[in-house]
């Protein structure tokens, strides 16, 4: 979206003032993200509940996020902040990585979405088609393919994904080879599973409303409770998933003019971007009743103090 405009800007990286804010602002997020997808994943492991094909999903979505944040965040530490010109002169490998995870994301945003759908609508089949056997091996496709020809189709098109220092934004690399295929690909990647995302959630949540009681019926109160729940967690998080992709796409255009076009772009793209990871997680912090629950302890009705909540994920 903002290929045209970093690439023609001619801006040559000095480090100033607004370089220290713009990357503050991106690194922020990237460390309360990690800190608290650990949180979720260690959730994962111990409450009961989510030791399940949901939970198993969610602990690898989890992962992948505190990647992202990893390399998002360790770039705009160490090249934009700490200005290390061998971290800015090879952001390309740092986009590259960006690039082979977000098709990988989608994936498992998409799985959770299927998971959640046939958990509430057709329990019996849910229990097969997500057995343990089945989901390693959806995890395994989803998440080796991108590796492969993520990498493989940014060389054999000439094909990038860089740091640019007007709008402090990643953005693709314009060449008479590969020309927009490489943004073509990750956009088409993203819009596929995010279109298939919203079909499921919206059928879940149609199923939650109309008749998910009446489907679980023959479990007990306690089953029932949990995977209603969790539907209606995802389905949260695909309404913000939703939300991150409007204004990624119109923000732009709704911020007034007044405001500097770099930090338009910046708003708008790569703080946007990475705090996401942060909302997506919240979401189960406040959502997931299972999960907040565990947080406030079984037996008390005060939330964990902090030394506490750092003693669990550490342990």
């Amino acid at each position: 979206m903002f290929a045209d405009i970093v690439y023609k800007s001619g801006h040559e990286y000095i480090q100033s003032f607004e370089d220290i804010q713009a990357a503050i602002l991106v690194i922020i997020p990237c460390l309360i993200g990690p800190i608290m997808a650990i949180i979720v994943i260690r959730g994962c492991f111990v409450i009961p509940a989510m030791q399940s094909s949901f939970g198993y999903l969610t602990r690898y979505e989890m992962s992948l996020r505190i990647l992202a944040c990893l390399n998002s965040g360790g770039f705009y530490l160490f090249g934009v902040l700490l200005d290390i010109k061998l971290i800015l002169n090879n952001s390309q490998i740092f986009g590259l990585i960006s690039a082979t995870l977000l098709p990988m994301i989608y994936a498992l945003y998409f799985l959770i979405s299927i998971n959640r759908f046939l958990a509430i609508v057709t329990p019996k089949s849910y229990s097969e088609i997500f057995s343990p056997k089945n989901r390693r091996i959806y995890i395994s496709v989803f998440c080796i393919s991108p590796i492969i020809y993520t990498p493989t189709f940014a060389w054999y098109y000439d094909c990038g994904y860089k740091f640019y220092h007007y709008g402090w934004v990643f953005s693709f690399i314009i060449s008479d080879t590969c020309g927009t295929k490489f943004e073509v690909l990750l956009r088409g990647f993203q819009s596929f599973f995010a279109c298939l995302m919203l079909i499921f959630d919206f059928g879940t949540l149609i199923a939650l409303l109309c008749f998910g009681k009446c489907v679980l019926n023959n479990k007990s109160s306690e089953f029932r409770k949990s995977e209603i729940n969790f539907g209606q967690q995802v389905v949260i998080q695909g309404f913000v998933s939703i939300l991150y992709g409007v204004f990624y796409s119109y923000a732009y255009q709704w911020i007034p003019g007044n405001l500097a076009e770099n930090w338009k772009i910046f708003w708008t793209s790569s703080f946007l971007a990475n705090i996401l990871h942060f909302f997506d997680t919240g979401v189960i912090f406040v959502f997931n009743a299972e999960f907040t629950r565990w947080l406030r302890g079984r037996d008390r009705n005060k939330i964990l103090p902090v030394g506490m909540v750092i003693s669990v994920v550490t342990t």
